[in-house]
């Protein structure tokens, strides 16, 4: 089981920094979501402002689990705010750059807030994915990744695959473990990041699944961008609600959009990304 604080650290300075991949974060290789991650914890351990408000990846290449080394440079620098390129390369090839604006804290400005989260059941009403794994004779999921994330389906089809498509849209509570909550605010933003680039996937099978081959499906889906607002941040909340949907695909690409919410009902952040439909490699 990965921990989130521990796999997304960098070391380093001036500029220059290291990171190690983890194994743990494995779905078809490193989770596109957590090398966003690395990219966010180096661009704040840059910036001279604390708090992550955007950030855009474009992913360029597929990483390798092992040693990564990002560079991160200071485009423009104010009182207020701050925009840092971050670059992560490993063995001389540019995996994926990113581009963050952090600004100060405390900052004044108008102030209103109109956003509702999905009128949905709480996470105690829902059963987990784990226990609906053991009711209904899953086989657990293959990759790593899922250890570090207990999540709860807002739905669920008892009738696998379902006789037709459904709509593109995935509704999920999500907590991390061994450990939910994080008092740096760069790796509670992280935790954002990992889940609102994941499941735009689910998202887009749900229209498929229905029509696939019965023993797996025939594509995948790696995120060519992901860019992400973060508006609010609640480090007591340890669990997430993460609603997001994928209302196009044509052409090879798959269009997700997607907002997660704290326990409250707190809007946290939003996220949209393009993936590029890729034929399922041989085992």
């Amino acid at each position: 089981m990965g921990d989130l604080e521990q796999d997304t650290r960098v070391e380093g300075g001036d500029g220059r920094y290291v990171a190690t991949l983890d194994e743990d974060w494995n779905i078809w290789g490193p989770n596109g979501g957590y090398l966003a991650a690395v990219l966010l914890r180096a661009a704040g351990a840059h910036a001279q402002v604390p708090r992550p408000a955007t950030l855009s990846v474009q992913f360029l290449a597929r990483a390798e689990f092992g040693p990564v080394d990002i560079e991160a440079t200071t485009l423009r620098r104010t009182r207020r705010a701050e925009a840092v390129q971050v670059t992560m390369t490993q063995d001389g090839r540019t995996v994926a750059i990113a581009l963050v604006w952090l600004v100060a804290g405390g900052l004044a400005g108008l102030e209103h807030d109109v956003t509702r989260m999905p009128d949905v059941p709480s996470a105690d009403a829902l059963r987990s994915w784990d226990q609906l794994v053991v009711e209904n004779d899953i086989p657990p999921p293959p990759f790593r990744f899922w250890d570090n994330i207990e999540h709860w389906p807002v739905t669920w089809e008892d009738e696998w695959p379902p006789p037709g498509p459904l709509p593109p849209l995935s509704v999920t509570w999500f907590r991390f473990r061994p450990c939910a909550v994080f008092a740096d605010q760069l790796v509670d933003a992280a935790r954002l990041v990992v889940v609102l680039d994941t499941m735009g996937w689910p998202a887009a099978t749900m229209a498929h699944a229905w029509d696939w081959p019965p023993d797996s499906p025939t594509w995948i889906a790696p995120s060519l961008d992901l860019s992400v607002r973060f508006h609010c941040f609640a480090p007591r909340s340890e669990r997430l609600l993460v609603r997001m949907e994928a209302p196009l695909g044509a052409h090879g690409l798959i269009t997700t959009e997607g907002r997660a919410w704290a326990e409250d009902g707190t809007l946290l952040a939003s996220a949209a990304s393009q993936l590029l439909c890729t034929p399922v490699p041989p085992s």
